[in-house]
């Protein structure tokens, strides 16, 4: 169901509707245009729901629904290709992939008719286009039918040995660009759900970097570099010097400007990674401009396009800009294609949005979320990282505290104190925690303070000046984790302290 779903959202976007000539039947709505609206319409979030409503005055036969889906996903897959590519929001390179392998197919079919004249002038054609554009994949499978062509049908050495060099130097640049995505994909496999792994990525990261790099310097190709790059810069991110990783970012950027088209998913990408820098040096200007950059390059609904979302949330909740970053979160979490990202990506939205409830219950920002958001349901819909213990799962510890001493619940705050301070123990004593070590520390005087906002300020002075010691853009820690600067939220949690002991008294009885 996710699959129609997915393509039906896709058409929509491009004012595509495959079955709007049997709307006007008159033997009644056909079934095929029944199934689609109640997708469109998420009338049917499962087989079985559809069955039911499609079949329910025939006896139940799931043969019948499941040649109806596979009529419907057929047609579907069909109207695909009646996408307009030559749109605004298409960039001259995702234009140059879709015709061009549209002219592939065309040579292979031209070649099965019988047409060879006709499909060799195209697929010469063809290979200028492809080597322009860096589709490297594309470039060696013309290269090899052009050598087949010149060296079996036509037998001309000359053409024969041209293609077959050009064949042999395209695949030197496949299999270097095959390396450089593995490798890349092993680190961020090493890293998606483990935020606390920073040491074995730097070290692989320089490991597989050494190997990259003399192919780097050999080949221009657009997805290569954009891969190496990538891996490159996790040399200097997974140790926070993010000084250093905004230089790589302007130089890889560069790189990608000076290509005889528009990169746009590596622009994005280092883009993005520029944000990510600036945020972490305090550069908020700096990072408005990154931000345009990004807004500019980005397609609505895309992975990227999310992660961006992500990003700018931060940087607006680090400049306290509060208000505009629950518009986002709201706009995002309600965004019909939210819920086809990877549940990973999913779960980290789901702990950005009770720090946004958390600012409207003090009053910091009017937002209809404060009348949707329940504690509880939340701590279950992030099972993925409640587990990264030196991780996300920080801020998800963090902000339930909050949120428990915002609502007076007093007495579930003594209740978690010894757990809280063995997780302090086992978890977040290593160097890469410290700001985090420190601040759960500070929030635990709360209760050990009586609630006594006096008392408090006095035993936590000592940790907040060690945790002062380590600014954000230092701490060897992702900058997901500190969503809201831990100085700002110790201001909001001493708000939070109501001053009389007997009102005091009452709320630690509230549950």
């Amino acid at each position: 169901m996710q699959g129609l779903k997915e393509l039906i959202l896709l058409l929509k976007r491009h004012n595509i509707h495959p079955f709007k000539h049997l709307a006007g039947l008159d033997t009644g709505k056909s079934k095929l245009l029944l199934l689609y609206e109640g997708i469109a319409k998420n009338k049917f979030s499962s087989d079985e729901e559809a069955a039911n409503e499609l079949y329910r005055e025939e006896s139940i036969d799931t043969s019948k629904y499941r040649k109806l889906k596979s009529d419907f996903r057929e047609k579907l897959l069909s109207a695909v290709f009646q996408i307009n590519t030559d749109l605004g929001h298409y960039s001259d390179y995702q234009k140059a992939y879709y015709d061009c392998h549209k002219e592939w197919v065309m040579v292979r079919f031209l070649t099965g008719q019988n047409a060879n004249t006709a499909a060799l002038a195209l697929a010469n054609s063809l290979l200028r286009k492809s080597e322009k554009f860096d589709f490297t994949l594309l470039s060696m499978d013309v290269a090899s039918y052009l050598r087949i062509q010149y060296g079996l049908r036509e037998s001309n050495d000359k053409r024969f040995r041209e293609t077959n060099q050009q064949f042999n130097y395209y695949r030197k640049i496949y299999d270097a660009e095959c390396l450089a995505e593995e490798l890349y994909s092993t680190l961020v496999v090493r890293t998606v759900n483990n935020r606390s792994a920073q040491e074995e990525v730097y070290r692989l990261s320089n490991e597989y970097y050494a190997q990259i790099e003399p192919l780097l310097k050999e080949f221009q190709s657009y997805k290569l570099n954009m891969y190496g790059y990538m891996i490159g810069l996790m040399r200097f991110t997974t140790v926070n010097d993010y000084g250093s990783a905004l230089k790589y970012c302007e130089e890889a950027i560069a790189f990608f400007k000076k290509r005889p088209y528009e990169a746009r998913v590596p622009l994005q990408i280092f883009y993005y990674q520029h944000l990510i820098c600036n945020i972490h040096l305090r550069r908020f200007e700096e990072g408005k401009k990154s931000v345009q950059h990004c807004i500019r390059l980005m397609e609505e609904g895309t992975f990227n396009w999310f992660k961006f979302k992500e990003l700018y949330l931060l940087l607006l909740l680090h400049i306290k800009q509060y208000e505009q970053a629950g518009e986002i979160l709201l706009k995002t979490l309600e965004h019909p294609r939210f819920e086809f990202l990877p549940e990973n990506a999913k779960e980290l939205w789901r702990i950005y949005e009770p720090y946004v409830y958390y600012l409207a219950t003090l009053g910091k920002i009017k937002s209809p979320i404060r009348n949707k958001f329940k504690l509880a349901k939340f701590i279950n819909e992030v099972p993925i990282f409640s587990k990264d213990k030196s991780g996300m799962n920080i801020a998800i510890l963090v902000i339930k505290i909050l949120i428990q001493l915002q609502e007076h619940k007093y007495s579930r705050v003594l209740d978690e104190v010894e757990a809280t301070e063995q997780y302090c123990y086992r978890h977040l004593r290593g160097e890469d925690t410290q700001r985090s070590y420190n601040f759960l520390k500070m929030l635990l005087q709360i209760p050990m303070g009586q609630f006594d906002k006096n008392v408090i300020i006095a035993k936590a002075e000592r940790y907040l000046e060690k945790m002062k010691d380590i600014p954000l853009q230092l701490a060897n820690q992702t900058h997901e984790i500190e969503i809201i600067p831990y100085e700002v939220l110790w201001e909001y949690a001493l708000e939070s302290l109501e001053t009389h002991p007997e009102k005091r008294a009452k709320g630690e009885h509230s549950r």
